[in-house]
């Protein structure tokens, strides 16, 4: 049995301007209901979507396959014996289903509530290999801002703020031009292990505040220790919470084969 969604609270180090930001990441077309609510019950300034909130990862459908995406996220810095220890062993036990075009309609009537409650930035995950023509203009009409590799310029409650979407097929080139501009800047970064492997200490790491998801926590914790995170790595003390800067979602949805158990759905609220 699924645990309840929780609301999970941070403070951003460094300066702050008064500002509540949700981050909702790893929804993969699950039930909302209980999520909606707690978003309307914490009036954010704005939310923050951290990537595979949809499911556009069908075989056939764009001209990504799951081993052109699998190589991309490999590309990024050096893996070690342990996480390619886990990405042979996730790919030995990995579930071949896909999203139901059911199951997609899910998320898309959730992205539509959104911005009613406030202003909607949304990044890019692994699961999103491609957005539909629909997708395309239902982020239009609702007035979501799609960050795939880009970043804007927007004023959240009097304060003018960059955020931008680092995606898993991702730009490094737009990163460097994004890194060098002024003011207040939020990376959404889906993974991440590219914040670590490519971006903390380095001229890159020029951002006051980075969000990322995908590890959906270890699904089992214990002694505040992530069993096992897949293709990543077994006892992780660091696959979700706050470290400095980089805040890390447990994920908003259970859809493993391994029901959460120590670990419940989060709902990330943070004080800028």
């Amino acid at each position: 049995m699924q645990e309840k969604t929780v609301v999970t609270r941070y403070r951003n180090p460094g300066n702050h301007l008064g500002l509540r930001l949700a981050l909702v990441t790893d929804l993969h077309n699950c039930d909302h209901t209980n999520l909606l609510q707690l978003l309307k019950q914490q009036s954010p300034d704005a939310i923050l979507c951290a990537g595979d909130i949809l499911e556009r990862h069908d075989e056939g459908a764009s001209e990504w396959t799951g081993a052109r995406i699998d190589a991309v996220i490999n590309s990024i810095g050096k893996q070690n014996a342990m996480e390619k220890f886990m990405w042979l062993l996730d790919r030995l036990t990995e579930r071949t289903g896909r999203a139901t075009h059911e199951d997609e309609d899910t998320a898309i009537e959730f992205l539509k509530e959104l911005p009613s409650i406030a202003s909607t930035f949304y990044s890019v995950g692994n699961h999103e290999w491609y957005f539909l023509p629909s997708d395309y203009q239902m982020f239009k009409e609702k007035g979501i801002t799609l960050l795939d590799n880009a970043d804007c310029l927007t004023e959240v409650n009097g304060q003018k703020i960059r955020i931008g979407g680092l995606s898993t097929r991702y730009d490094l080139e737009w990163l460097q031009r994004f890194s060098q501009k002024d003011g207040f800047k939020i990376l959404m970064c889906h993974h991440p292990e590219y914040y670590r492997k490519a971006i903390k200490n380095t001229d890159l790491d020029t951002f006051d505040l980075i969000v990322a998801g995908h590890y959906h926590g270890g699904q089992w914790r214990i002694w505040n220790r992530a069993v096992y995170v897949p293709r990543t790595g077994l006892f992780m003390k660091d696959a979700v919470g706050q470290f400095g800067k980089l805040i890390i979602s447990a994920g908003t949805a259970n859809t493993t084969r391994f029901s959460r158990r120590g670990n419940p759905c989060e709902l990330v609220i943070i004080e800028i």
